[in-house]
């Protein structure tokens, strides 16, 4: 059987596997950036503005951006990053790192000493991804003991502390249980857009679930910002503040034992979200019901999205969840009138 992805409806591809399975799909289980909201002005400037007002905190100085909103798109492809306060610690490592082995603290420089972050992000994604994976590969650059003193210079809850401030502004209190000590006024979250509406998904024969690295006050905040509230049974939302991570594929069986679907579909926008739809289908029993992973594009790792997913053999790959759920519903229509 052909399991390569073809155009099969606008915006939409598919391996034939997946257009004969789709057809008993009832339930579609989101990501939530890049997916359901456009994060491109949240986020990824979020990320930079903390690394930079860290690394000033720590004495670093120069009118260079460490590391820009685009580039934390490297980090996003190279998996282990969902978490965007571990993407925020491990892009200030690379510039820790890099300082110790330049003896300066100046950025200017340091963004044109190698490695760049591209290739560090590379070298992660080749150690296992994630900031155990960045480690390991940083720590081949540098002499042990200086790599320890690094890291003790390396305060990684003061990094997540200015994410959530920039991020929430003056809610951190409500969304984070932090006060927005440095950061006053609105957070970058008021940049965010729906990039689905409430109709469009009431109006598809399909229920819904959400696994998401945030946790529920930022989910609570851009569902009522995106007019969503109401759209996703309690029971089926999982977000960080149940413990639980991506790519841990627990998420995914939470969802299905509440709403006991025929056939799920997980529609995500990076490597992690792939991750824990393959490990899923590893994972599952006889008695629990497939999942197809759909790959979002124009999410977190920008243009690298389409080669991204094609090298791993997805299932279907989407330009917006809109393509994904007329071309579902319309398949699922047919059945019904056959």
């Amino acid at each position: 059987m052909n399991l390569e992805l073809r155009q099969v409806a606008e915006g939409l591809y598919a391996t034939s596997r997946a257009a004969m399975q789709v057809e008993v799909a009832d339930v579609v289980v989101f990501d939530m950036d890049g997916v359901l909201m456009d994060v491109r002005h949240s986020y990824p400037v979020v990320i930079s503005k903390a690394v930079d007002s860290f690394l000033r905190e720590r004495g670093f100085s120069g009118d260079a951006t460490a590391v820009t909103p685009d580039e934390t798109a490297y980090f996003k492809a190279a998996g282990g990053f969902n978490s965007d306060w571990a993407l925020a610690q491990g892009a200030a490592l690379i510039y820790l790192v890099k300082a110790e082995l330049a003896g300066s603290r100046q950025i200017d420089g340091l963004r044109n000493l190698a490695p760049d972050l591209a290739t560090a992000a590379r070298a992660a994604g080749q150690y296992g991804g994630g900031l155990l994976g960045l480690e390991t590969a940083l720590s081949h650059l540098i002499d042990f003991q200086d790599f320890e003193r690094v890291k003790a210079d390396w305060d990684r809850r003061r990094l997540t502390r200015l994410a959530q401030e920039f991020y929430a502004g003056d809610k951190a209190e409500a969304i984070f249980g932090v006060s927005n000590e440095t950061v006053a006024g609105q957070g970058l979250m008021v940049s965010e857009r729906p990039l689905i509406d409430r109709q469009a998904l009431l109006q598809a024969p399909l229920r819904y679930g959400l696994y998401t690295g945030r946790n529920r006050g930022e989910v609570a905040t851009a569902l009522e910002l995106a007019g969503l509230n109401g759209v996703f049974d309690e029971a089926a939302l999982v977000t960080a503040t149940n413990n639980i991570f991506k790519p841990s594929p627990e998420g995914l069986f939470r969802i299905q034992r509440q709403l006991r679907p025929k056939l799920l579909i997980y529609a995500g926008d990076n490597l992690d979200d792939w991750q824990t739809a393959a490990r899923y289908e590893a994972e599952r029993g006889l008695d629990d019901p497939p999942c197809l992973f759909c790959g979002v594009l124009g999410g977190s790792p920008g243009s690298l999205g389409y080669s991204l997913f094609q090298e791993r053999g997805v299932d279907l790959m989407a330009h917006s969840v809109r393509a994904l759920l007329s071309w579902v519903s319309e398949r699922k229509q047919r059945i019904t009138t056959a």
